[in-house]
């Protein structure tokens, strides 16, 4: 048996945290649910240590994702529309497992059937998955089945995540210009520090010409980095896997997550980006007939540390007896328009469907900011490495001027 580390919410909407042993997670949410008690979060509980916690990136970084959020994403859609229809979930699962041409998919959907067929609920059939459905796929699921409207759940989750697809790839848009510019510069600059400037430093050599400071520099650069390349080598890619586990430990997230909200260029399309995902899992969580408290609870889990801890004081508040508005206009990451237009929601018992219209605001102020940032990178990228590139032409081409003397 495992042990689990469980948030979970009582009848009263109090936030619980509870240890529990048992053999899978559907068997946690099982022993909850008996309890009175709704599983927020089930997380099997591993160890602690920075290194243990390293170890498991490095596996998931390796690890063959055969399995893409896209394909996760349509599959929700067709089961939606297919459970509108009136086909029972189990014969849907068989229907979407021989529609794919994705073999692993095909499989882990006839493994969810399993599970169905076998009297377990669809949402415990997902939670036996959490890499691929995390916490909040599965609950909503469970309220879907405990309401009977599961076919407008999974119809919500499926938009849900098909935004969220949509979020990542305007965020991946806006680095991959400056990434295929900086690649570019590194092979130039390698190609002139292992091969070109060698072969400038023998002309000079045989000629016994003198070689100015700029141009001994440039040389003893070069030098160096061949001299050294094998521990270059391994002194990067050891610095790079071991940034890449801390930048995934809490601590190491809470760091990143705080720089790029205070990165000059990247802040603002940052704060953009994550109260779109805020506000539109909020408010397809309300949509879907979550309770408030356990909808802010869901939507502090997978957000930025500053905005999980401001969401986690407004939902203890609202606990208390305060109103989502009056508590948003407390806290300063949160812009007025929100705390406005969330008053109105309120007012007018449509509070989901504004967090919706809000999330599609700042969805397309987001890809407002990521074509404004684009447009000036560019001509920026293209001058610095133009500046760069001369300069190495100029060091190492500066010398030949002495040359012509020499050979006269």
């Amino acid at each position: 048996m495992s042990k689990f580390n469980c948030i979970c919410v009582d009848r009263q909407g109090q936030r619980t945290e509870i240890h529990h042993e048992a053999n899978s997670v559907p068997e946690v949410s099982s022993f909850l649910r008996e309890r009175g008690l709704t599983p927020v979060s089930v997380k099997k509980i591993k160890s602690k240590s920075l290194i243990g916690q390293i170890i498991r990136e490095f596996y998931s970084l390796f690890s063959v994702r055969r399995i893409k959020a896209l394909e996760i994403a349509i599959f929700f859609r067709q089961l939606a529309t297919m459970l509108a229809a009136g086909i029972s979930l189990s014969e849907c699962l068989e229907n979407l497992s021989s529609q794919t041409d994705n073999k692993n998919f095909a499989e882990l959907t006839k493994e969810l059937r399993k599970y169905v067929v076998y009297g377990n609920s669809f949402s415990q059939a997902l939670s036996e998955y959490p890499h691929l459905f995390p916490p909040l796929v599965t609950e909503m699921v469970a309220v879907g089945e405990e309401t009977g409207s599961l076919d407008k759940v999974i119809f919500n989750l499926a938009s849900y995540l098909e935004a969220q697809i949509a979020l990542k790839k305007k965020v991946i848009s806006v680095s991959r210009y400056p990434l295929f510019v900086f690649g570019f510069f590194m092979v130039v600059v390698g190609i002139m520090v292992f091969f070109l400037i060698p072969t400038f430093k023998g002309i000079f050599s045989s000629y016994g010409a003198q070689v100015p400071v700029l141009t001994q520099f440039i040389i003893s650069i070069s030098d160096f980095l061949i001299r050294w390349l094998p521990y270059e080598v391994t002194l990067l890619l050891g610095a790079s896997l071991l940034g890449y586990g801390y930048l995934h430990t809490a601590k190491g997230r809470a760091l990143l997550d705080t720089l790029k909200l205070k990165l000059p260029i990247m802040a603002k399309i940052t704060h953009s980006i994550v109260l779109a995902r805020i506000c539109r899992t909020l408010g397809i969580l309300l949509e879907s007939g979550v309770s408030l408290t356990t909808a802010l609870e869901h939507t502090a889990i997978a957000n930025n540390v500053i905005a999980e801890k401001a969401l986690r004081q407004i939902r203890k508040k609202i606990i208390q007896g305060s109103i989502l508005s009056q508590e948003l206009r407390k806290e300063s990451f949160f812009p007025s328009l929100i705390a406005g237009m969330v008053q109105t929601g309120e007012e007018s018992g449509k509070l989901g469907d504004i967090l919706l219209q809000i999330a599609s605001f700042y969805e397309s102020e987001t890809d407002y900011r990521i074509k404004a940032v684009i447009s000036i990178l560019e001509p920026v990228l293209i001058i610095v490495v133009g500046i760069l590139v001369g300069f190495f032409i100029f060091s190492m081409y500066l010398p030949i001027f002495n040359l012509g003397r020499i050979i006269r």
